[in-house]
Parts: structure tokens; sequence; C-alpha cells
């Protein structure tokens, strides 16, 4: 099984290495890939940056133990993800080529004709912030699939992973993110579609697996139960949260024309659809396999099922396949905090191709020291760094797609008053268990907004002034 995963993985990281004798030394190249990636790339690049540790880790683990709740909590997700989609349209795109924007913090500054420079600054610093904490939740979900499978130290799986990552994105930069996305977004969903289908063969089929889980704990099938809606909702934002992720927008910023743009939205929802549906039902099938007891994680169900259900060899191949995928939202991530970084936070070396790669760098000792010493929890990491940028961004984001343009100190407080609301929420009240943080954040972000326009139309014509 280990000859094999390092095979393999060798493989699929080998993937982004070859991307170098494409690259062009530019920092349009590093960072946008030139804008002429073709949709079927786009499409699975996106899937894979979106998913990867949080769907086989997290998500199989909320299935484990909520059952039917993470189904629809997915669903949510996942129309979320589809007004996200139908909100930006063909507008970050195109904005982002008419001003020459490399970065989506830019592209946020300039998004309603103004050039906001203290938005773009705010919108990086919160980008290396909270895509390095995103990216730490990457290298956390490999590090305990290595754990659990080889017993292997978990720090030395945190640098592993961290030097490889490192490789292929100094080698190609998103170019080499794509390439790898690409092979990962196959390799997830292969080794989930092996994994249900010999499982619930195992358990004797669909019916079989629903009565097993009714008998283990009927709340596992129950989808009524109190707080459903809140949950509902709030994957629902969380999926139009991705108007707040740099590592996601920027793949409408690479896309080569709008048609192609179009034919990327309905390609990835369809693998977004069927992935999650698999992923959901491996954490049921592990939930009838392989009880819940003291001591078991939960996250770490599909490697503990593959181990049971799959000859060692294949075994091998797909953590391979799934440590990679960890590495495929990764790459992405350490990329956009470091364009951030480089274009951004550090002046001096705005168009610098040279310290473009360098900030890489820099960003990945960020993210080992926060994998090293952060909390363990792959899914609460997610969840709290998506809801921090979706809160502080999203309202922004949406207004001027829809044609407003609100001053920069307006832009200013509804990013700073959406993300105190989320840490609030989350730090202080401790209600996120109840509601995920990032909903009030957002409609705080709204509401600001909405009161503003009354202020400037009923009371205070000059308070549209910058």
């Amino acid at each position: 099984m280990l000859i094999s995963f390092l095979i393999f993985f060798t493989l699929f990281s080998g993937v982004g290495v070859v991307s170098y004798f494409w690259k062009k030394d530019t920092v349009d190249d590093y960072f946008l890939a030139g804008r002429t990636v073709p949709a079927w790339l786009v499409a699975l690049s996106f899937g894979a940056t979106i998913s990867s540790g949080a769907t086989f880790i997290g998500f199989a683990g909320l299935a484990y133990h909520s059952g039917i709740i993470a189904v629809i909590s997915t669903a949510a997700l996942v129309v979320g993800d589809h007004v996200g989609w139908i909100l930006a349209g063909n507008k970050v795109r195109n904005r982002s080529q008419e001003i020459g924007a490399h970065t989506y913090p830019s592209l946020i500054g300039k998004l309603s004709g103004d050039n906001h420079k203290i938005v773009t600054l705010i919108t990086a610093l919160l980008t290396v912030v909270f895509l390095g904490v995103y990216c730490a939740a990457q290298l956390v979900a490999g590090a305990k699939i290595g754990v659990a499978l080889f017993d292997w130290d978990f720090n030395a799986f945190i640098l592993l992973g961290a030097g490889i990552l490192l490789a292929y994105c100094w080698a190609g930069g998103i170019r080499a993110s794509i390439w790898t996305d690409t092979v990962q977004a196959i390799m997830i969903f292969a080794s989930l579609l092996i994994l249900v289908v010999v499982g619930i063969d195992k358990i004797g089929g669909l019916p079989a697996m629903w009565h097993t889980l009714s008998e283990i704990d009927p709340a596992l099938t129950n989808p009524f139960k109190d707080g459903v809606w809140a949950i509902a909702v709030g994957w629902f934002c969380f999926g139009v949260g991705i108007l707040g992720q740099p590592q996601l927008m920027v793949r409408h910023m690479v896309t080569r024309s709008e048609g192609d743009l179009l034919r990327a939205r309905r390609i990835y929802l369809i693998w977004r659809w069927s992935v999650l549906a698999l992923a959901c039902l491996s954490g049921m099938v592990a939930r009838i396999l392989i009880p819940a007891g003291e001591g078991f994680d939960p996250e770490l169900s599909i490697p503990a099922l593959w181990e049971d259900l799959l000859p060692p060899v294949l075994v091998g191949v797909l953590i391979a396949g799934l440590f990679s995928a960890t590495m495929s939202t990764a790459d992405s991530l350490l990329l956009s905090a470091s364009s951030a970084l480089t274009q951004h936070i550090i002046p001096a070396w705005h168009n610098s191709y040279a310290r473009a790669r360098l900030g890489t760098i820099l960003i990945m000792v960020l993210i080992v020291g926060i994998a090293l010493f952060a909390d363990k929890g792959v899914l609460s990491l997610v969840v709290f760094a998506w809801g921090g940028m979706a809160s502080a961004i999203v309202p922004l984001v949406i207004v001027k797609l829809f044609g407003a343009k609100p001053s920069q100190k307006l832009s200013i407080m509804m990013m700073v008053s959406g993300l105190a609301t989320a840490v609030l929420w989350r730090f202080g009240l401790e209600l996120n268990s109840t509601l995920m943080d990032l909903i009030p954040g957002m409609a705080v972000g709204f509401t600001l907004f909405g009161l503003s326009r009354l202020m400037r139309a009923v009371y205070f014509p000059c308070f549209n002034q910058k």
C-alpha cells in the first residue's frame, strides 16, 4: 500500500511540475495563466479547489455523524454555489480583463469603476489571513490521513505536503495548480465511486443501508430535526460565499471566453452534485461498517473504509489521489494569498515575477505554522476561514455586481462590520452551532448598505460624497 501510494502520488504531483515547460516568466502568467484556460479545465479545477479535503474528510464525517442532515446541507450548498456563479456571470471575467487585474482583491477595489485602494488592501490582508488558515486545513486533512493509514508522524506529513505543494507552485504558478486540480478532480470522483459501490454492495443495497441507519439511530434518517432550516440556510449562504473566495473567483478570471465560462459552470455543477452525493453516501456506509466508538474520528471514515474494503495496492492508489486532492485546494489558496501579499501588501514587489515566487515561500511558512499549531478539526477550520471571507467581502461584491457604486468609506464600513459581526457571533456569543456566523456577518453588510441608501435619499443627500 505504501509503495503504490508513493508511486502514484509522485505521478499526480508530477503533472504540476511538468507545467513548468509551458510557463512564461510574467506575473500575468504566474497568477492567471495568460487568461487562456478552456472550459473543462476551469470546471474541474474549480471543483477540485472547492472540494478536496473538506469533501473527503469534512463532509464524509458530517454524514457519519448526522446522516440525512448532511444530504440536506450539501444540497443547499450546491444550490448556493449555483446562485454564486449566476451572480458573478461574466462580469468578474470581463471586468478583470478591462482593468488588467491580476488578483481578486484588485478587482474588488475597482469593480464599480473607482480605484478604492484601501478596499483592495483590506481584501488582500483578509486573503492572506483567512486563506492561510484555509490552506492549513488542507495540510491537516492530508496529515490526518497519513497518520491513520501509515502511522506516520503528523508533523512530518505537514512538512511533506508543504514541500511538494511549494515545488509545483514554484514551477508553474496557477497553470500547475489548474493541471493538477484536473487530475485530482477525476481521482476524487473515481475513488468515491469505487468506495460507494463496494460499500453499498457489502451492506446489501440502498434500502438495507437506510434501514440499518434507522436502527442505529432514528435521527440519522430523520430530515425534520430541529434546526434543519437554519442548517439549510447556513449552507446555502456558504455556497453563495464563493463570491468572497479569491482562490475560486480567479478561475473566472483565467477563462478564455464568455462561452467557455457558461460551459464551465454546467460541467462543474454536474461534477459537484455527483461528488457531494458520493461523499455523503460514503459517510453513511462508514457509520454502518465502522460503528462509532471511543477514539474513532468520523473525519477519517473514508480512509478507514478503504482500508477495510479494498486490496492494499488499490488503497495506496486511492490514498495518493486523496492526499493530492487536499493539495488541489491548498495550491490555489497558496497562490491567492501569495498574489495578495506581493501585489498589494508589499507595493515594492508589484509586477515582479521573481518576488511573486518569493512571496509564495513566505506564505507557505505562515501556512505551515498554522497547520502545526491550530485546532485539528478540518471542517471547522474551513468553515471559519470561508465564513470570515464571505462576511467581509460578499455583500460588497454583490451590490457592486448589481451596479451600485458605494463610496470607499461605506465599502470599508461594510467589510469591517460584517467581519466583526461574524467574529463576535462565533467567539463572543458562541452561537455558530445554532446559525453559521457568515449569515449574520453578511446580513450586517447588506443592512448597512441599505441604511446608507435610505439615509442618502431621505436625510443626507451629501452622504454619497467620497
